[in-house]
């Protein structure tokens, strides 16, 4: 008896947001007399960052400091539209309702501060929250007077709205199934390798390292989307060795009501974690950006899969790879095979076979 050790790798692509859209995003800015700035979303944060991410558009785009934005999801029926926090596409479909809006904004600002100083819009710039003049950076106003303009001034309220719908696909060819548009709006990639050590008396499995690399489109805050990818991955560990998933289709059968009955990976459990981020932008998403939410937790399983295979030579087909299940793949390995025993192609059985698909194999009486 001894402990075996295997790699494993496992590839994915994953879709952002809903197949063929019906998942609309939409977005209010309004810009305060002292210039700072209210975005009002519908987007629910669960602990993906939407908010900062979604905050960091919108400044990026108007040209302004980060903490300039405020930011509120707190009230869907003041909020515009946004069909939820789901198929990856906080970032990609709600965070380009924000860019949309934003740019509304932005222009506002421009023509605002264009009749304050006298200057063609299309020859001002907006950077870190001062309207400069290209070419003339000592020509300046800053965001906040142009606001003060706008409000006391001109009688005008600086808004913008912006709303992300991906057009329907239509069937150009009934007898292919082409379609005149990608049904989704970007793909992401992403693999991962996993090293294991599988114990052949126990069957235990232990998961000692997993890397992996994502393609992410544009990394808009590479500590939220490495630290998404590093708890999807804790979560994948949990999926292939430690956790039940309940129903069972057919099966209606739920898991135990304690919660100490589910089992989770917990700090002990985590093995040496390496990520690598491609940047590949989309043409669709906010500044690049793909969704990456989901599929963070969507390689690690078939991975350890491939990684036990090679570690003990049996393929474990049901997740989570238990101990049970390990040792009983060993165990059926391990069984005697009879030799000079008959295969049979024929539909016409005898009593002593047993049949699948009109193959029987001949068993003793």
């Amino acid at each position: 008896m001894a402990k075996h050790t295997g790699r494993g790798i496992a590839a994915i692509e994953y879709p952002t947001g809903m197949n063929q859209n019906g998942d609309p995003s939409q977005c209010w800015i309004k810009v305060k007399p002292d210039g700072r700035i209210d975005v009002f979303a519908g987007t629910a944060d669960i602990g993906n960052g939407s908010k900062t991410i979604q905050s960091q558009i919108v400044a990026e785009t108007i040209g302004v400091p980060y903490d300039w934005i405020t930011y509120d999801n707190s009230n869907t029926d003041s909020s515009p539209v946004c069909t939820g926090t789901f198929a990856s596409r906080a970032t990609f479909v709600a965070g380009k309702a924000a860019e949309k809006a934003a740019l509304q904004v932005k222009q506002k600002i421009l023509e605002i501060a264009g009749k304050e100083m006298e200057i063609d819009p299309a020859d001002l710039e907006i950077v870190d929250g001062e309207v400069i003049a290209k070419g003339a950076p000592q020509t300046k106003l800053g965001v906040g007077d142009v606001a003060a303009a706008a409000t006391w001034g001109h009688g005008e309220l600086i808004t913008g709205t912006g709303a992300q719908l991906k057009p329907y696909a239509a069937i150009i060819d009934p007898e292919t199934g082409e379609v005149d548009l990608p049904p989704h709006s970007a793909i992401s990639y992403a693999a991962c390798a996993a090293e294991v050590e599988v114990d052949d008396e126990t069957g235990e499995v232990r998961v000692t390292r997993l890397q992996q690399c994502y393609d992410v489109g544009r990394a808009l805050n590479p500590s939220q989307v490495e630290g998404q990818i590093e708890g999807g991955a804790m979560m994948g560990l949990g999926l292939g060795v430690l956790e039940n998933c309940y129903p069972y289709y057919p099966s209606v059968e739920h898991r135990g009501g304690a919660f100490g009955s589910y089992l989770a990976p917990g700090m002990e459990d985590m093995p040496q974690i390496d990520t690598i981020m491609i940047e590949n932008p989309s043409a669709d998403g906010p500044y690049g950006a793909k969704g990456i939410g989901e599929m963070a937790n969507n390689p690690q399983p078939p991975a350890i899969a491939a990684a036990v295979h090679d570690a003990i030579g049996v393929w474990i087909t049901e997740l989570p790879i238990t101990p049970e299940r390990v040792l009983r793949a060993l165990e059926a390995k391990a069984e005697p095979r009879r030799e000079g025993k008959t295969v049979v192609f024929d539909e016409e059985l005898s009593v002593n076979a047993i049949s699948k698909g009109g193959i029987a194999f001949e068993v003793p009486a």
